[in-house]
């Protein structure tokens, strides 16, 4: 677990909505307005996704995605050995929290990557997932069993 990543220690929402373009910050602030923070991210994946991976290998159904973006964030935030190398750069940019746009590219890219998926266009469910990791607490969030969605 990454008990020196401090940037969760924020619980406004606005200090990771600050990270994303204006237009989809905009669009995800209107959404946490009126759904959850869980049905704000699905509802933006559900949105264009058919744009976001026309080359998988497989297709995923549009309500499997959030589930499996946080596995994977779990993964990389609560000690997998898999993202080894990836956790201890985060932690390098962690030391500043003028370094949270870059976490979040960061992280995007990485399990974007993972997922077929385009780093720009899960962003804002990576943020919705910091803002509900503040909300808890990275330790509260890692005891999650992510594995039964």
């Amino acid at each position: 677990m990454m008990d020196n990543l401090n940037l969760f220690n924020v619980k406004e929402d606005k200090f990771w909505l600050d990270t994303l373009p204006n237009y989809q910050r905009d669009i995800v602030s209107e959404l946490l307005n009126i759904k959850s923070y869980e049905e704000a991210a699905i509802a933006w994946l559900e949105a264009s996704v058919d744009n976001t991976s026309p080359f998988s290998a497989q297709p995923q159904p549009e309500k499997r995605f959030f589930p499996l973006l946080k596995k994977e964030v779990h993964k990389l935030l609560c000690g997998d050995p898999v993202y080894a190398a990836e956790r201890s750069e985060l932690v390098k940019l962690s030391q500043s929290h003028e370094n949270k746009t870059a976490i979040v590219s960061m992280v995007s890219a990485l399990i974007g990557a993972k997922v077929g998926l385009a780093a720009t266009f899960i962003a804002p469910a990576i943020v919705i997932i910091f803002i509900m990791i503040a909300k808890t607490s990275l330790n509260a969030w890692c005891a999650l069993d992510t594995t039964e969605n």
